[in-house]
């Protein structure tokens, strides 16, 4: 081989060593000779001692301000990056988990994590949460399949959404475009680099004063920088294990099981016969027999629908659609404190959405009431409960010559009323209630209808989650030999096509 051969071999590979060697030499001659200058004028020991003494002291603030920063990380205000919140559906104890597990990442996150682990702190937040929600008796990944199907589809379309609103272009680069860019990204920054240091020898020769302030700009960047991206990291390690406890929430909780889809289409067991479509919320009215259900029930309509008599009117539940709430409203049967009515009103209220119990105002007996408390609360611990609107019945009755002009109540008519509904109110465990008259003139009836629109959410929610469980039981023995069926019948048509052609 030639000798301009070798020559140019060997600076094709030491080209970078040299583009900085050129770069550098500037720096270094000045360097050099303010050195010199400084020595010749007995400057150069102070200069010494006083960078050592700036660099000592910029240390010292930079190892208590990563101090305060770790023993204060436990506050929301360090928090830099929002995690995933409870969803609204969930219950009191989903809630409490879900702290709980966001406590233990807390905990574990105090200083990053290496990134390779964050598979094995994901699993064991998994198994957490499964054994907090279930006391022991579920461990990870005790789940179904067409579960997990159904939280990567979540997770998925969640992501999707974070892309098409945060990362511009997200929805105009292909997948080709993002790959080319992925294998190509070593070139691209060594690109970057020689471009920025042939940019930052350029700056230092032609203005040494700027360069050199730019550089220690630099210096002090990059620590910062380094501060900064060790909170990101902390903080987005946390998110992602928050996301894990999310996740096994819903997975332990059964709302996995099915999609929402699947949920509309099964039919509800509790619903009772209508005349006209069934809306999806179920309003449950309650209450001793003679209570005034159904009058209530009618003035709530605005029309007379419901059959009401000063003996009681209503041996079976009977339902009406109420369009204005988008909801049904079922009379029942009044509590007459038997054995066999308390339980008929108890399986009727375990199918409702949303309860409003009557309470007869001049009525003082509240036995039959406490009894059907007591009941719905040991039937309904572990599920959802349905909210309850207590309404004080004929509250007219307690006042004298009524009715007032145009309704208005005196001082000593709101003294009689509070005192009464705080009276009502004690027996059902300190509940809010309303005093209504139903009867025409109506009075407070706008409190009741307020009520019950705040009541609607929550009323959705119980809607739902009693949906999913109603159709957990229907994947028994009887439904898994129907999925058989269904997919035997499915091979046999394919393989029976399959020999025609």
């Amino acid at each position: 081989m030639r000798l301009s051969d070798r020559l140019r071999q060997a600076l094709l590979r030491w080209d970078r060593l040299g583009l900085a060697a050129v770069l550098a030499l500037p720096l270094t001659v000045s360097s050099v000779l303010g050195f010199l200058w400084l020595n010749e004028r007995g400057w150069l020991l102070w200069f010494a001692l006083g960078t050592a003494a700036f660099y000592a002291v910029f240390r010292l603030a930079v190892a208590a301000a990563r101090w305060q920063a770790r023993r204060g990380f436990h506050t929301d205000e360090l928090r830099e990056i929002a995690g995933p919140e409870a969803e609204p559906d969930w219950s009191e104890a989903e809630r409490a988990a879900f702290d709980r597990a966001r406590a233990r990442i807390a905990r574990r996150v105090e200083t990053p994590l290496p990134w390779d682990t964050l598979p094995i702190e994901a699993l064991a937040v998994v198994e957490a949460v499964a054994t907090d929600m279930s006391q022991g008796t579920r461990s990870a990944l005790d789940f179904s399949l067409p579960e997990a199907l159904l939280l990567i589809d979540r997770v998925a379309l969640r992501y999707r959404a974070f892309l098409l609103r945060h990362v511009p272009y997200s929805d105009q680069l292909s997948v080709r475009t993002l790959h080319w860019l992925w294998r190509k990204q070593d070139a691209a920054l060594t690109a970057w680099e020689t471009g920025f240091l042939a940019w930052r020898g350029l700056r230092l020769v032609l203005n040494p004063a700027v360069g050199l302030l730019r550089e220690a700009e630099r210096v002090l960047a990059t620590g910062l920088q380094d501060r900064l991206t060790e909170r990101f990291r902390r903080d987005a390690q946390a998110i992602l294990l928050e996301e894990a406890a999310q996740a096994a929430i819903d997975l332990y909780s059964g709302r996995l099981r099915f999609t929402d889809t699947e949920l509309a289409q099964r039919r509800d067991p509790g619903a009772v016969a209508l005349a006209e479509p069934e809306t999806p919320v179920r309003i449950v009215v309650i209450g001793q027999t003679g209570a005034g259900k159904s009058t209530l029930v009618n003035a709530l309509l605005g029309e007379d629908r419901a059959e009401t008599d000063a003996a009681p009117a209503t041996d079976r539940a009977v339902a009406y659609a109420w369009p204005a709430f988008g909801a049904d409203l079922v009379d029942t049967p009044g509590l007459d404190g038997s054995s066999k009515g308390l339980k008929t009103l108890a399986d009727r209220v375990a199918g409702a959405d949303l309860v409003i119990w009557v309470h007869r105002a001049n009525r003082p007996g509240r036995e039959p009431d406490r009894a059907l408390a007591e009941r719905l609360a040991a039937q309904q611990r572990g599920h959802r409960p349905a909210p309850v609107v207590h309404v004080a019945a004929g509250a007219d009755l307690l006042l004298r010559d009524w009715p007032r002009p145009e309704n208005r109540l005196t001082p000593a008519d709101h003294a009689l009323l509070d005192q009464a509904c705080a009276a009502i109110g004690a027996a059902m465990g300190e509940a809010a209630v309303i005093p209504v008259r139903a009867e025409a003139p109506d009075w407070n009836l706008d409190s009741v209808r307020a009520a019950l629109s705040q009541a609607l959410p929550e009323a959705r929610m119980v809607h739902r989650a009693r949906l999913r469980l109603q159709a957990a039981k229907g994947t028994g023995l009887g439904g898994n030999l129907g999925r058989a069926g269904r997919g035997l019948g499915a091979l046999m048509r394919e393989v029976g096509n399959r020999f025609r052609r």
